[in-house]
């Protein structure tokens, strides 16, 4: 008799300790996921604070160049010091990317490209270059208008809008056409295209940024570019991108072969096959070189889907390309060419570059 009671004591004492060590190791886990949290949420924290006040700091700087008396070296230099403030925020954003949420991703994104467009029009504006034109479209002479010092708040108080029609694109209206610039049309311009159907583009150079809206059946090849390519309203197109920041919106049916070093951003598309960039031409090492772009970090098959939120199931409007060989480009160049040659393709000899 006096051993069962020792029994059941034993038992009972059992039951005590193991409930206890299960409520302890309970309240260490929910410590440890607490502290857990409150570290990241120091970070997210961190990072808005740093990211607003940084974002403040280059809005200014864009200001002061707007208005200011401002001698034209100090102007390049006060550009060149704002481009790298923005490539710095940018890369500051793509490393925090693993713990912020995807819309403040987006948000933190268009600031971005709201600072360079801003600033890139702002130098086109106070340092305007002669630009080649190559359009199907005679345009009308531009009047000159006094820079506006309220053009700048207006801009950075909104998401950039869509390309417009009233834009001097370097190529545009174009159809069943081979257009290629070389270096001398190319290095540190901003190249604009719209409205092509049916074309093979070739930009052997390290543009400054290229943006593209409205094309169709098309394929662009493009050297290394300095900052960004942005493009819209696409289908049926192939592209070779190299670049820091890309961005592709309202698209379908998209054949890309990139090089990004930051993270690629898609909106509003789908259908799109993502590879590895492998556009090659005489000078292409000396344009990476030259455009500043790092060759040996390539971030391809890191893609933002901005419509689709879930972390933990993929992307249903891109892939990446598997089992397909890479194209021959001299090889679909000459097959454009001859294929195009009866229904009149048109070629402009001085611009075209055949490797």
């Amino acid at each position: 008799m006096e051993g069962d009671s020792e029994n059941r004591k034993d038992q009972i004492l059992e039951r005590l300790n193991k409930r206890n060590k299960d409520r302890q190791n309970y309240l260490d886990v929910k410590s440890e996921l607490r502290s857990k949290e409150t570290v990241q949420n120091e970070g997210v924290d961190y990072f808005y604070q740093t990211f607003s006040q940084k974002t403040i700091d280059i809005e200014q700087r864009l200001k002061d160049v707007q208005c200011g008396d401002t001698q034209p070296t100090d102007l390049a230099r006060n550009f060149a010091d704002i481009t790298v403030e923005i490539q710095d925020l940018q890369r500051y954003l793509t490393a925090s990317t693993m713990f912020l949420p995807d819309f403040k991703i987006k948000s933190c994104q268009n600031i971005l490209n709201t600072l360079t467009s801003v600033s890139d029009e702002t130098r086109q504006r106070l340092m305007p270059k002669k630009k080649f034109g190559f359009s199907g479209k005679k345009t009308a002479a531009k009047q000159k208008v006094a820079p506006n010092k309220d053009i700048v708040d207006a801009k950075l108080s909104k998401v950039p809008e869509k390309l417009g029609s009233n834009f001097a694109w370097t190529i545009a209206n174009r159809t069943n056409e081979h257009i290629v610039l070389d270096s001398a049309k190319v290095n540190g311009q901003d190249i604009t295209i719209s409205n092509l159907n049916h074309c093979l583009v070739e930009l052997q150079g390290h543009p400054g940024s290229v943006q593209v809206s409205r094309a169709s059946k098309c394929t662009l090849l493009c050297g290394p570019i300095a900052r960004s390519f942005f493009a819209e309203n696409l289908e049926d197109c192939t592209l070779s991108i190299a670049c820091q920041q890309l961005r592709l919106h309202s698209s379908r049916t998209i054949r890309i072969y990139m090089h990004v070093t930051c993270r690629a951003i898609i909106e509003d598309c789908r259908n799109i096959e993502i590879g590895e960039y492998n556009y090659d031409y005489s000078e292409l090492e000396a344009d990476y070189l030259a455009s500043g772009l790092n060759k040996a970090q390539n971030n391809y098959t890191d893609v933002a889907d901005f419509n689709w939120l879930s972390p933990d199931v993929p992307s249903p409007n891109w892939s990446l390309l598997k089992d397909y060989p890479d194209p021959n480009w001299n090889a679909l160049r000459r097959d454009f060419i001859a294929n195009n040659h009866n229904s009149g393709l048109k070629q402009d000899v001085k611009d075209i570059s055949i490797i």
